[in-house]
């Protein structure tokens, strides 16, 4: 590549000198996705900015890669890659090392190792597959999020910029002067990740939304128009820019009415795709088309920002968040975008721009590639800015924490209910965390209930496993069935189990509550409710044992009547032979991610513990009770455990209550095990 004067070479800029209103285009989606994360009223589906920006680079790339191989009867990889390097790589680095930093000083120490690993993948262009990974697994998807999250739409790109050009290139080889395989494999291509991303969004959304395979297809729709631009010219254009102002028009309306049940990518994705398409179609330089909005000096600065203004805004809000130990209020987020405008104004100048007018880098494209190589080699050792370096006995992890769960249970009968009655209401008092804290934070993301290691626990099963503990050949037999919330009760109803030489079976899924046989809250919940209520009634258990999630925020889109008439079904399908039951009412609800709360207040716990007038659904626990208290069934609510009148503490004793947002750890559910066991034998006797 030459260029003696020193002038801005880069294929992408001088594009979008030509195309001003793709530049528009680009800010109307950084736009979006701002409002959509600031939380800006009526934006809760800003999130389909990123789909606009897909459908973009799409049709950019494609329309480069074209125009290279018309003029030069090739395709340079390695100079693809070295426009891609300096296009990308700096800001995403410089951005990447500025999140670190301020994590470092603001962000929860629990919050750190993650953020670590984060970095690494964000270096590797990975992060997509790493979020994939991290929310396809149903507790770990209740973390707060990542500074770095918003980087998966960076790896989904970046992995096509790996791919998409060498298909190209060996495409329109194989098809010599004709375009007729590109077009013919394009659409192949776009048609099959369509259709794979329709198909797998309802059950692995999280898989549909961040990887490559299921959103290739939003840049394919983008690569397909750029095929197709000679001909989509030949149209009026009085037509194209009326379908232009269609196409503003759905995006805007599609960010202001989607939201966080629209069941995206799937079908959902494919409007703000098409009216991009449209939106792009209809040209620049227009009379009366969308462009005379799009190529303001507004829109340019911002669309000339975009990938900064990107970059920045998200790691600006989580940081504050987390430092401000609560929602930011209007004028804080107000402040959070000033940041940003200014963050993103300096990185444009002194990080994007300045990499282009380097003569150095554009004269040859190999210092490029070694440019870029030592990057990635900056951004994996930046990673170590934020290693966690925990202190103390109740933050730090050793080999025994694991056996810590195990040694409780040996000793966990010596309460009472009244020792345990009193470490509740003492709890409140706590202001330090306990130097034999039981469990160490650290390790309280792994304190599952064995169950989840046993196999018996998934969030996948459509048929329930037969697992049964305690004694097999007993007349008295107890089932648990229900939600994760349900399946956090095994260890304490295991060892009553074995103490009682009952035995105990469990029917529980993760995501699935027991509301109803035919109205699940979750369709793809509604086989596995059919396949346990069908068990339950095959079989005869002296009691059966029933909890869920309920409490913090309604279970269903339904009427009180809808949600009683679900439960009531649930109640005769369960009871129609005779069975006796206990709804255990869910747990109270943490107002936040307990475990990485702690870690940012422990000389001040206090700070963590919520009011239980917010940690209780009422309606929904007196609609549960009405249902549940009859001659077979009880309604059992163990609230006043974990809740004075009016305070929920986080720690009791040196016990953490909570294992992350909402289920609670086994320390403290084996604490709670003669407090069980009193309610099981009241059942069993009544």
């Amino acid at each position: 590549m030459s260029n003696p004067s020193g002038e801005n070479t880069d294929p992408t800029s001088q594009f979008f000198r030509r195309r001003r209103d793709i530049q528009g285009i680009r800010a109307i989606a950084v736009l979006l996705v701002l409002a959509y994360h600031a939380k800006v009223p009526g934006f809760s589906g800003g999130y389909i900015g990123v789909d606009v920006f897909f459908v973009v680079s799409g049709f950019l790339i494609t329309s480069l890669l074209v125009r290279e191989f018309d003029a030069t009867n090739k395709i340079s990889l390695t100079d693809f890659y070295a426009r891609r390097v300096r296009r990308l790589l700096p800001a995403s680095l410089v951005v990447v090392i500025g999140t670190l930093a301020i994590s470092r000083i603001w962000l929860e120490p629990l919050r750190l190792n993650d953020l670590t690993q984060d970095a690494r993948a964000a270096a590797l262009f990975a992060t997509n597959i790493v979020f994939a990974v991290r929310e396809s697994d149903y507790l770990q998807s209740a973390l707060p999020p990542s500074p770095l999250q918003h980087y998966w739409s960076l790896g989904v790109e970046e992995q096509f910029y790996i791919f998409f050009p060498i298909i190209v290139m060996v495409l329109l080889k194989l098809g010599k002067a004709s375009k007729s395989l590109l077009i013919a494999g394009l659409t192949t291509i776009t048609a099959i990740s369509f259709a794979v991303c329709v198909a797998i969004t309802p059950s692995m959304p999280a898989i549909a939304f961040y990887l490559l395979p299921f959103r290739a297809w939003e840049l394919g729709a983008g690569a397909l128009l750029a095929m197709f631009g000679s001909k989509v010219s030949r149209i009026k254009s009085v037509n194209r820019e009326l379908f232009g102002w269609v196409g503003l028009v759905i995006i805007v309306v599609t960010g202001l009415i989607y939201d966080s049940k629209t069941l995206f990518p799937g079908y959902a994705a494919g409007l703000p795709v098409v009216a991009t398409i449209l939106l792009i179609s209809s040209g620049d330089n227009s009379k009366f088309g969308p462009s005379r909005l799009l190529e303001l000096r507004v829109f340019q600065w911002l669309g000339s920002r975009s990938y900064s203004l990107y970059l920045w805004h998200w790691p600006i809000l989580i940081v504050a968040r987390s430092a401000n130990k609560a929602e930011l209020t209007a004028i804080q987020i107000a402040l959070c975008m000033l940041a940003t405008l200014l963050l993103a104004e300096l990185s444009f100048k002194f990080v994007e721009q300045p990499i282009h007018k380097v003569p150095r880098f554009l004269n040859n494209t190999n210092r490029s590639l070694v440019f870029g190589a030592l990057l990635i080699v900056i951004g994996l050792g930046a990673s170590f800015i934020t290693a966690p370096a925990t202190a103390g006995s109740s933050i730090a992890s050793d080999n025994t924490t694991e056996s810590s769960v195990l040694a409780s249970a040996t000793t966990i009968f010596q309460y009472s209910d009244n020792q345990l009655k009193q470490f509740v209401d003492a709890a409140p008092k706590i202001t330090e965390l306990p130097a034999d804290l039981d469990p160490p934070l650290a390790v309280l993301d792994n304190d599952e209930p064995e169950i989840y290691k046993l196999g018996c626990h998934d969030h996948e099963f459509d048929v329930p496993p037969i697992c049964e503990f305690g004694d097999l050949d007993s007349k008295t037999s107890i089932a648990l069935i229900g939600d994760s919330h349900a399946a956090q009760w095994f260890e304490p109803l295991r060892r009553i189990a074995e103490q009682r030489s009952w035995r105990l079976q469990t029917f529980t899924r993760s995501g699935c509550t027991m509301l109803g046989v035919e109205n699940g809250v979750l369709e793809k919940c509604r086989k596995w409710l059919k396949n346990v209520v069908a068990e339950i009634q095959n079989r005869e258990f002296s009691l059966v044992v029933i909890s869920g999630f309920t409490n913090r925020e309604d279970l269903v889109d339904e009427s009180p009547d809808g949600f009683t008439n679900n439960i009531t079904e649930l109640h005769s399908a369960l009871t129609i032979n005779s069975q006796k039951i206990i709804y255990l009412a869910d747990s109270p609800g943490p107002l936040l991610h307990v475990p990485i709360c702690l870690s940012a207040n422990i000389q001040t716990v206090q700070n963590c513990n919520f009011e239980r007038e917010l940690a209780v659904n009422a309606q929904t626990t007196e609609i549960l009770k009405g249902v549940w208290s009859s001659e077979t069934s009880r309604f059992v609510d163990l609230t006043d455990w974990f809740c004075t009148s009016q305070i929920c503490p986080v720690v009791i004793k040196n016990m953490v209550v909570y294992r992350d947002i909402s289920h609670i750890s086994s320390v403290y559910a084996l604490a709670l095990t003669n407090v069980l066991m009193n309610q099981l034998e009241t059942s069993l006797a009544g």
